[in-house]
Order: C-alpha cells, then sequence, then structure tokens
C-alpha cells in the first residue's frame, strides 16, 4: 500500500476509536496535560494521587496513538479494552476529586479550628499580667512571651531562643540556686518521670538591668506516652513588690522602728535558736539586760524627740561592742537586751569585758543633736546553762539582777548569784 493511503487509514481508524471513547477520553485527554497537579500541589491537597492518575492518562493516550496503526482485524477487541479503561479511569478520577473535596473540607474545618485556638493563645498571652514560658526538650528551644521578657528588663526577642539550664543557672541568685537545680531536675534529663503536677517555685532572677528580681513560676512537664519529658511549660510571675512589702510588714513586725533593732518577738526566736546551738555544740549564752540612768531626766528637761535621739544613739554604741554572731534587742523605753555566745567557763570573763566598754563609752558626754547629755546604765546578767536551761528562766534572773543593780546605786552590772561586777 502506498504510504500516503496507509498514512490516511491510520487516521481514520483513530477518528473511528474516538468515537467509541467519546467526551470521556477528550476530557481525559485534557486533564492529563492540564496544569491542575501543579495548582493542586501549590495548595497541597492529594498532590501525590492526582499526579498518578495524570501519569495514567498520558500512558492511554499513548496506547490509544499506537494502536491505531495496527492490523484492522483487532480494531474491535481494542475499542472496548480501550472503553473499559477509560471507564475504569473515569471511576477512579471522580472518586480522587470526591476524597479531595472531603479532605479540603476537613482541612478548612481544622484551619479554622487552629486559627481561632492560635487567637485565644495571643490573646491569652497579651491579656495576663504574667510572662508564658515554653522549653522544648527536644530541640532545646525556648519561646518567652514579651511580657516574660518585660519581667526579666530585657528587649523582647521574637524567635526561639537557646535553653542550657547550666547557662540560664549563672542568672540565678546564688541563695536560690537549690530551687533551680529542683526545677532542672523536674524535667527528667532523658529519663522517666511520673509527676505532671504543677509546682510552683520563688526565686531571684538577675535582669538585663543587672539586678535580682524576685520571680515566681507556675511549671508544669508535659511527657510522652512513655512517660519521657519533652516540655515544661509555665508562667513567669514578677513578685518583687510582693516580696518587698512583705519584708517591710517583717521587718514592722520583728525590729524596733526607732532603733532598728531587733524587738521582742525576733529577740525570742534569737533566743531559743541560740539555746539550741549552745546545746549541740556545748556553749554557753551569756544574757545582759540593761535600763538606762538618766533617761527621764533628759525627755523631761529636752523634750521625747531628743529622747529619741539619745535612744538611737546609745542603740548604735551598744551594737558596735558586740560581735555579728550576737543580738541586741530594743524591749522598749530605754530597756535593752544582749544575748552573746561564750565558750563554757568564759561567761563572766565576755560579761565583764563587754559592760567595761559599754561603761567606758557612756562615761563621755553624748551629743543628740546639739546639745551634750551625761546619762548611765545598770545591767542584770545571767548565764545559760550555769543558772537555767529555760529562755524565760534565763530572762526573769537576768531581771532580778538589774532590779539589783538599781536598787543598790545604780550604774553598775550584777550577776544573778556572784554580786556586783562593777560598781
Amino acid at each position: 500500500m502506498p504510504r500516503k493511503k496507509k498514512g490516511l487509514n491510520a487516521v481514520k481508524r483513530f477518528v473511528e476509536i474516538a468515537r467509541y471513547v467519546g467526551t470521556l477520553r477528550g476530557d481525559a485527554y485534557c486533564f492529563a496535560h492540564s496544569g491542575l497537579p501543579r495548582e493542586l500541589e501549590g495548595r497541597g491537597f492529594l498532590t501525590g494521587c492526582f499526579e498518578e492518575l495524570q501519569t495514567n492518562l498520558r500512558r492511554c493516550v499513548w496506547f490509544a496513538k499506537r494502536s491505531v496503526s495496527e492490523d484492522r482485524d483487532r480494531q474491535i477487541d481494542f475499542k472496548g479494552n480501550l472503553s473499559e479503561y477509560f471507564n475504569r479511569m473515569s471511576g477512579d478520577f471522580h472518586e480522587a476529586l470526591k476524597s479531595l473535596r472531603e479532605s479540603e473540607a476537613n482541612l478548612l474545618k481544622i484551619t479554622k479550628e487552629l486559627q481561632k485556638s492560635e487567637e485565644r493563645w495571643q490573646l491569652a498571652i497579651a491579656c495576663t499580667q504574667d510572662g508564658v514560658y515554653d522549653i522544648d526538650l527536644c530541640t532545646k528551644k525556648a519561646f518567652l512571651s514579651p511580657r516574660a521578657w518585660e519581667i526579666l528588663r530585657k528587649p523582647v526577642i521574637r524567635h526561639d531562643v537557646d535553653y542550657d539550664p547550666v547557662k540560664w543557672g549563672h542568672f540565678i541568685h546564688p541563695d536560690d540556686l537549690g530551687k533551680w537545680d529542683e526545677i532542672v531536675n523536674m524535667s527528667g534529663d532523658g529519663g522517666r518521670i511520673n509527676d505532671q503536677s504543677k509546682h510552683y517555685f520563688e526565686f531571684r532572677v538577675m535582669g538585663g538591668d543587672g539586678k535580682y528580681r524576685w520571680g515566681g513560676i507556675n511549671h508544669m512537664v508535659i511527657v510522652n506516652a512513655a512517660g519521657i519529658p519533652r516540655r515544661f511549660v509555665g508562667t513567669l510571675e514578677d513578685i518583687q513588690e510582693m516580696r518587698e512589702r512583705e519584708d517591710e510588714i517583717r521587718k514592722q513586725a520583728t525590729l524596733d522602728q526607732l532603733t532598728k533593732l531587733p524587738n521582742r518577738y525576733l529577740y525570742n526566736d534569737r533566743l531559743l535558736q541560740n539555746i539550741v546551738m549552745a546545746k549541740r555544740n556545748v556553749t554557753s549564752l551569756v544574757l545582759i539586760l540593761w535600763d538606762l540612768d538618766g533617761f527621764k531626766w533628759v525627755n523631761d528637761n529636752y523634750g521625747h524627740l531628743a529622747g529619741d535621739r539619745l535612744l538611737v544613739t546609745v542603740a548604735a554604741l551598744m551594737r558596735s561592742s558586740l560581735r555579728e554572731i550576737d543580738t541586741l534587742a530594743r524591749f522598749g523605753g530605754d530597756e535593752f537586751v544582749m544575748l552573746i555566745t561564750s565558750y563554757r567557763g568564759h561567761e563572766e570573763k565576755v560579761a565583764n569585758l563587754t559592760v567595761s566598754r559599754i561603761f567606758d563609752a557612756l562615761s563621755e558626754p553624748l551629743d543628740i543633736g546639739g546639745e551634750k547629755v551625761q546619762i548611765g546604765a545598770s545591767c542584770g546578767i545571767s548565764f545559760f546553762p550555769r543558772h537555767t536551761n529555760d529562755g524565760e528562766v534565763l530572762f526573769n534572773l537576768a531581771d532580778k539582777a538589774l532590779y539589783e543593780a538599781k536598787k543598790t546605786g545604780k550604774n553598775k552590772a550584777v550577776i544573778w548569784d556572784i554580786g556586783a561586777v562593777r560598781g
């Protein structure tokens, strides 16, 4: 057969096959060569499924082109097989489209829910007065909210920061490192933990201004199904002002407001502590109870303001005569109490040296706001455990010795069961 006639017959065969395949073949061919898969890939929907479908349709068209050139006796079988193939591909195509629509609807629903959750999260972070932190123990990255950076007195860092518990610990106050270690240990360091309850810690952390500030954190560890810690999250609260108020209240409750010395309440606490330490270390305590001679005369002649200045001056004078470990307290009026630690058997020597320093200092006139006044002092002394093992009795014995000192001429010291030390 001439080449021209053979080519014409091939064209006729392809047109005849197309009549059997009909619109389906044309739609499949258009889809096979369209840009839809690329569009779907950009949107992220079932890309792999449609790429496979497109490849199969291209093969189908190639098969049709090839088959029309074969012997005419095989056309009937080819028509049926090709039609069945395209029908099957059409069904797969429609099933894929159906799955696509369902997946797209689910994705849109999930996306909306995620957007709402994200909005709630952002609103919660924006509205709370506390900072929020989220530490990923796998990636060693930490997120801190803008409020957290504000509490830390540091510029806001938008991206995640590296989490290194050792380096972070350098910013914790040395006295609070034990609490920080406890927080770090709660993260499990790769081990299993069972405690996922919330915990609260207060510690001081150095801010960007170089100053330590009190912070309180609510802390919780998140673990996976195997119990391995994966994240720990919580809130950071600025409690600096609260701690300052508490300290001020504590000072007002335990310190004399005029002289800033411990008051009776704090003295009793110190006495109990010193008795415990004295029993443990086999040491003694020397209690000296002082009462000023001539204080009423200063008040009557110079006024109460001068009397207050005199008390402040005497308090500073007595404080300078003691060691850091000793206690000086004011009980009110012109009454002062000293609590001094001593070796066993050296109680009298310690008492004599202490009262001698005070008497020598009071032998000179004192300056109270430009006025020079001369006063004296009397004191009673008792020893623990020589005189008693009871703290309250120890004070009462010193009070009785003070009464003897006042009764026998003032400006002297009396030890409870020995008599006058100095007159």
